[in-house]
């Protein structure tokens, strides 16, 4: 998985938020070990600010936002599942619809993006999330594709650009392509979540 970017304050806002959270976890500690009269011996550390801050970034990062992005505390979309749909490419001047399976692994700071299709499957290498646009809100990504053995001759390893905009009351993503110059395509994407598989 590789970070993300994202077009709101809302890390910054997320993270000093669990800097206070950090500190007054800390401080409560160190109050019940004094109240108890309880002392660690002298080989253990008494959990400091940062490893607070550190465990619950992680909580955070990996789980709580998904379940904190249903009462709107978070912004991010989710955009973690299996969208199953199809893809047209000016190769065949859009004639031929292809089959095609995206999956998302998404945490709160970084995104891993697959796409396949019988004859190549293609990874996000960059990606970003813009949420304040006219059109909604859109992922934006740079892949490497790599053909498979059956595929055409004149395919190759090639780069190029996806741009999908979210429907998050319908669960699709629709949007377009650009492949890089080896290639020289360009075409349409549209996917629909399958709500029966979960990403983890």
């Amino acid at each position: 998985m590789h970070p993300y970017s994202i077009d709101t304050e809302e890390r910054k806002n997320i993270l000093l938020f669990l800097a206070v959270i950090s500190i007054i976890f800390s401080w409560s500690f160190y109050k019940i070990l004094g109240y108890y009269q309880f002392s660690l011996s002298w080989w253990i550390e008494s959990p400091s600010i940062l490893f607070f801050y550190g465990l619950f970034f992680v909580i955070f990062d990996k789980w709580l936002w998904r379940y904190l992005k249903k009462i709107k505390f978070v912004k991010t979309p989710n955009l973690n599942g299996e969208w199953n749909g199809n893809l047209k490419s000016s190769f065949d001047n859009h004639n031929e619809e292809i089959k095609a399976t995206l999956k998302i692994f998404q945490t709160w700071t970084r995104i891993k993006i697959l796409l396949k299709t019988d004859q190549s499957s293609s990874r996000s290498e960059t990606a970003s999330i813009v949420a304040d646009a006219p059109e909604g809100i859109y992922l934006s990504y740079q892949y490497i594709n790599e053909p498979k053995s059956n595929a055409v001759k004149t395919m190759s390893i090639h780069r190029g650009t996806v741009r999908l905009v979210f429907d998050e009351k319908k669960n699709t993503l629709d949007g377009e392509y650009y492949s890089g110059r080896d290639r020289q395509n360009f075409g349409s994407l549209s996917f629909k979540k399958n709500i029966n598989i979960k990403i983890i």
